[in-house]
């Protein structure tokens, strides 16, 4: 298609009104033909001209009748071309009225009037020579039809060859005049076609714009349902069902409580949230759809992901500085301590009661210097390094070798029905995120059950597009109220934890561009490390 031609849905369009100009003015035959048959056959025998031929005005009327009706049949079919159509029906028409001219006689009915308006029909339907030629037929008609009538009544009137004339003037007129107005219409109609293939375009690449963009968009109206969402969106609040009906606070509470609120004041600042279970954190922004407060709600929802990456980032070159100074200032103090209390309980001059304080003293040493090197490891941990790996024989073999290290039986259990599922990691965090993550669920499996297991899943989410590891335990579970903290630093309900376990374990995959997450489960406990698309990760 050249730069200048209409669009194809245009042309197309164009195609169908001329259609239909055509059905108006076969209908409109249609009727006339029937006026003059009934107009005929009411008509009584004192009323009729001696000149008038009864007989041709009557085979002619019906004969035209019959074709009006034919032509129309046709026509509704869109049989064949329609340039072809209009010329049969207009030669049909000129022939037609002008034969009925001369059976009329010497009545005073004038019919030739009839003519214009056939021959500016035909100068609308059709363009260029085809439309004259229809008015030179016309003139043609009327002028024979007048010399046959003065040859038969051996009667030469100039006054009638004169009107003749001037009606066959009337006819180039009226078609040059149907011709310029059906020109600028039907420019008129290319033009409104073109904007509106325009506009259909631009509305459906703005509908792919919205639908490919990673920043998920929703529509709410005044009673907060949704009029669009893209792809995007809907995957970051799992997939919900999106009916014609479907309010926001279907797709997610948080996002409609927030939205109540930034209706009430506008200068609100919305907070993070997630965006259901084990979906990412997500921050949400609004702005009407116009400046009319009754207006519709635009709503953009930004995956938290990357800013919270970008954060880890300078999360670790902060705590670089400050674990430094940690480890000259408070370890070499804590060397000097706990050696002393190696020392003491070295003593015999300490009674039972100060032996069990120094051994308390060490312990808690010991505890003190662990916390300072998962910090140290944290802080001088180097910028990953991923790699793309097939998910079920990374898994299956890192199982192996966790297997063959722990001094007690341990059984865990692995699922993983995809076997080119894929994902990209460095290799050496996983391994610390999952020992830590084992270890923890054996515990707890352990201290619920009297057995070591553990269950793990590897799938993909459909939701997201992304594949996913749950790490699944048998114990008894995280109550509610503690789930939020689990991940806190130094956060911990054992005695002996530093409460760095989990958050190293997220910080970690965060680095990786992974998520870890704690899915509720109706028993015992899950950690879903949620791993970025294979196809898809950033460096930062």
């Amino acid at each position: 298609m050249t730069e200048n031609s209409p669009p194809t849905t245009s042309i197309e369009e164009l195609r169908q009104n001329e259609w239909r100009l055509l059905l108006v003015y076969l209908y409109y035959r249609l009727l006339l033909a029937l006026s003059l048959v009934t107009a005929f056959f009411l008509n009584t025998s004192n009323t009729r001209s001696p000149g008038d031929d009864d007989s041709l005005y009557a085979a002619t009327a019906v004969t035209y009748l019959v074709l009006s009706i034919l032509n129309l049949l046709i026509a509704r079919q869109h049989i064949g071309r329609i340039g072809v159509q209009v010329g049969i029906v207009i030669l049909i028409d000129i022939i037609s009225i002008a034969l009925l001219e001369y059976a009329n006689g010497e009545s005073n009915t004038n019919l030739t009037i009839l003519l214009v308006v056939t021959v500016a029909a035909g100068s609308i339907l059709v363009k260029g020579k085809l439309a004259t030629f229809f008015a030179s037929i016309a003139t043609l008609a009327v002028i024979y039809k007048q010399l046959l009538s003065a040859a038969l009544q051996q009667h030469f009137q100039q006054e009638d060859f004169l009107q003749s004339a001037f009606i066959g003037i009337a006819f180039f007129a009226t078609s040059i005049l149907a011709q310029q107005i059906a020109n600028r219409l039907r420019a008129s109609a290319e033009l409104a076609g073109r904007q509106a293939e325009d506009l259909a375009n631009l509305e459906e690449l703005n509908h792919l714009i919205i639908q490919r963009m990673r920043t998920g968009i929703i529509v709410a109206d005044l009673k907060e349902k949704v009029v669009l969402i893209n792809d995007s969106c809907w995957k970051i609040f799992g997939m919900p069902l999106i009916t014609k009906n479907t309010e926001v606070e279907h797709i997610s509470p948080d996002l409609a409580k927030q939205l109540r609120y930034w209706r009430k004041d506008t200068n609100v600042r919305s907070k993070p949230f997630r965006s259901h279970i084990s979906g990412p954190e997500v921050q949400a922004n609004f702005t009407l759809m116009e400046s009319n407060e009754h207006s519709n709600a635009l709503i953009f929802v930004d995956d938290n992901t990357r800013m919270a990456q970008q954060a880890q980032q300078l999360k670790l070159a902060s705590l670089g500085g400050l674990t430094a100074s940690i480890a000259h200032e408070i370890r070499n103090p804590l060397g000097a301590i706990s050696h002393a209390s190696q020392l003491l309980q070295e003593s015999e001059a300490l009674n039972r009661g100060d032996l069990r304080l120094a051994e308390i003293v060490h312990q808690h040493c010991i505890r003190m210097n662990k916390v300072i090197e998962n910090v140290l490891q944290l802080s001088r941990r180097k910028q990953a390094e991923p790699e793309l790996l097939n998910m079920v024989d990374w898994i299956q073999s890192f199982i192996a070798d966790f297997e063959s290290t722990q001094t007690e039986r341990c059984d865990i259990h692995f699922t993983g029905n995809n076997p080119d599922l894929m994902f990209r990691i460095d290799t050496s965090q996983i391994q610390q995120v999952l020992t830590n993550l084992f270890q923890n669920g054996l515990r707890y499996s352990y201290q619920n059950t009297g057995q070591q297991t553990l269950n793990v899943v590897a799938s993909f989410s459909i939701q997201t597009e992304q594949p996913t590891l749950d790490i699944i335990d048998n114990g008894p579970g995280i109550p509610p109220d503690r789930r939020d903290k689990i991940f806190e630093p130094f956060y911990t309900s054992e005695k002996s934890g530093t409460g760095l376990g989990l958050y190293i374990a997220r910080e970690l995959c965060e680095a990786n561009q992974a998520r870890l997450d704690y899915v509720p489960t109706k028993t015992g406990s899950c950690f879903r490390i949620t791993f970025s698309h294979p196809a898809r990760i950033v460096t930062i």
